[in-house]
């Protein structure tokens, strides 16, 4: 047999575990690569080697989600779940928890189990809880979880608010709370209670549409005040009811300080029902995306007025059939809006080639005087001759401001 010609030097040694070098890092840097791993995986590195064995009850993130588990899947799984968070959190021994994320895709988990897990994290100090559950019947959270005074991010989807009702709020520290569309809450009141136990709050979402009765303390005596002085970012995508005015007010007055924000269809649907005296003045605000069912031209202008230092402006509009001049009409207000003289991009979704929305769009186009760039998404129910032709309009009208391109889609 031939030898190789390869240098001795130069051929591959057989591993060895003197070659393991992840296993030689320090501590500190064992633990940061740990935490980037569900809690299942770090356990099972105990298994490696004695060296990774005492590690993990000491990485400061949990991370449980039996979708990530098949053997938690069959009818004998729940109780091994379970006994499975139960024995980490008994064996954790983090000075805190910087991260504690559940996941529960399976409906049949006890709401008392995954109460008592919460109850647990919230003494030990967390810093974010993350819940995303499918539960056969919605988790109540407890009270000691929003009387946490470390906890500084809060993402909530598949639980039930309606605990509100008998406790106060109190979290000081919270700059992140995210509500999902899978939270059910007996009243929006209870949302304002919500905020009004987070002064720190800086990046808000609220999406849920799910709410089973409305009109409750707060709309009946007004006896809350929200000041979220520090709110940077909202996106508010509940489905209000004008009789939810008067709360989703309180919400809306307290966005005042944003720089980003976001209004779903409901929203808008609803703030038809305020006056021009309700909008609030958004000093901050460099980016506005809102949604609409019909056209809410007025609204939107209360809007624009209102918004000084608008620089991004995108309308999503769901499409809409209307008879021939029955579409709601843009009227051009008697004073041009401040913030067009800063607006530098615009988007128009759904776009129909209905007159209306061509007054709109020459209105933005000869008013906005940094303009930049207008997107156009035309809608996809129109057939390919409406389409040209929805281009040779628009076409027309940008060859007199040659400063902004219009790119369509």
């Amino acid at each position: 047999m031939a030898e190789s010609s390869e240098p001795p030097s130069h051929r591959q040694k057989p591993t060895t575990g003197d070659d393991d070098r992840i296993s030689h890092l320090p501590d500190v840097l064992l633990l940061q690569i740990l935490s980037l791993l569900p809690t299942k995986q770090v356990v099972i590195t105990g298994i490696l080697s004695k060296r990774w064995r005492p590690l993990w009850p000491a990485v400061s993130v949990l991370d449980f989600d039996d979708e990530s588990s098949p053997e938690f899947h069959h009818p004998g799984g729940l109780t091994g779940f379970a006994e499975f968070v139960y024995s980490v959190l008994l064996l954790h021994d983090a000075p805190a928890i910087e991260r504690f994320r559940l996941r529960c895709a399976n409906p049949n988990y006890s709401a008392r189990d995954i109460a008592t897990w919460l109850c647990h994290v919230a003494r030990r100090r967390a810093e974010r809880v993350e819940l995303s559950l499918s539960l056969s019947r919605y988790v109540a959270l407890p009270r000691c979880l929003f009387h946490c005074d470390t906890v500084s991010v809060m993402k909530l989807n598949g639980v039930f608010l309606n605990a509100l009702a008998s406790f106060s709020v109190s979290l000081p520290l919270l700059k992140v709370l995210h509500v999902g569309d899978r939270v059910l809450f007996g009243c929006h009141d209870y949302v304002v209670k919500l905020l009004a136990g987070c002064p720190a709050l800086e990046d808000l979402v609220l999406e849920s549409t799910y709410n089973d009765a409305c009109g409750g303390v707060v709309c009946a005596e007004g006896n809350f005040q929200l000041d979220l002085k520090h709110l940077s970012s909202a996106k508010i995508g509940f489905s209000w009811k004008e009789r939810c005015l008067k709360s989703m007010l309180l919400i809306f007055r307290a966005l005042s300080n944003v720089r980003c924000l976001s209004l779903s269809t409901s929203t808008v649907a609803c703030l038809k029902h305020a006056s021009t005296s309700d909008i609030p003045v958004f000093d901050k605000l460099i980016q506005l995306e809102i949604s609409f069912g019909n056209y809410s031209w007025d609204l939107l202008a209360s809007l624009l007025q209102r918004s000084h230092k608008l620089e991004v402006l995108t309308i999503y509009k769901e499409p809409q059939k209307y008879a021939k001049g029955q579409e709601p009409r843009w009227i051009h207000p008697l004073l041009v809006p401040e913030c067009l003289l800063h607006l530098k991009t615009f988007c128009l979704r759904e776009y129909q080639g209905l007159e209306t929305e061509l007054d709109f769009v020459g209105y933005i186009m000869q008013n906005a005087r940094v303009l930049e760039t207008m997107t156009i998404y035309i809608s996809s129910s129109l057939g390919s001759e409406e389409k040209l032709q929805i281009r040779r309009h628009l076409s027309i009208l940008q060859r007199n401001f040659e400063t902004c391109q219009i790119v369509f889609h």
